[in-house]
């Protein structure tokens, strides 16, 4: 940005704020309407970091896409899976694991843990034998095919050991 008052041109990291001239200390605004109107037409460092981020997170986006699509999950036969899913029946998480399982065809059986302390004590029994030692543990909590996932793991997590 150009300062209309002494013409000093501002570099990239200044110290001074962005509304205010490194060199002479006025404030953009107070330049006049013509002064603002020309500094919002010129180019900031932050339009191109903008754009850059945006395509970065289009790129990321579509690589995970595609990375999906090639995991062959969709065509996958998911009828002998076992699949336990360990929930509570307040878990925003489970909801959306609930959702995700669902769309994919993915066979499995819930348990609520906090309405069935049957439930929640094998839990607990099961993590300790798979070697979870003490502290808190996330939901939702899976067995898949016998093995233990607990802190809300990922879909591809679960089908990956299908």
């Amino acid at each position: 940005m150009k300062c209309p008052k002494c013409g000093y041109v501002r570099k990239m990291g200044e110290a001074a704020p962005e509304w205010q001239c490194p060199s002479c200390g006025i404030a953009y605004a107070k330049a006049g309407e013509g002064a603002r109107s020309r500094a919002s037409r010129e180019p900031s460092g932050g339009g191109r970091f903008t754009v850059a981020v945006f395509v970065l997170v289009a790129v990321f986006m579509a690589w995970a896409l595609i990375s999906g699509l090639r995991d062959d999950s969709a065509t996958k036969d998911f009828s002998g899976a076992q699949v336990v899913m360990y929930s509570l029946t307040t878990c925003g998480y489970c909801n959306e694991k609930r959702a995700q399982l669902r769309a994919r065809g993915i066979p499995f059986t819930e348990h609520f843990i906090d309405t069935d302390a049957a439930r929640q004590k094998e839990l607990f029994e099961k993590l300790i034998v798979a070697g979870y030692r003490g502290g808190g543990v996330g939901t939702p909590t899976f067995e898949v095919n016998g093995k233990m996932l607990p802190n809300n793991p990922s879909l591809s997590t679960i089908i990956k050991n299908l």
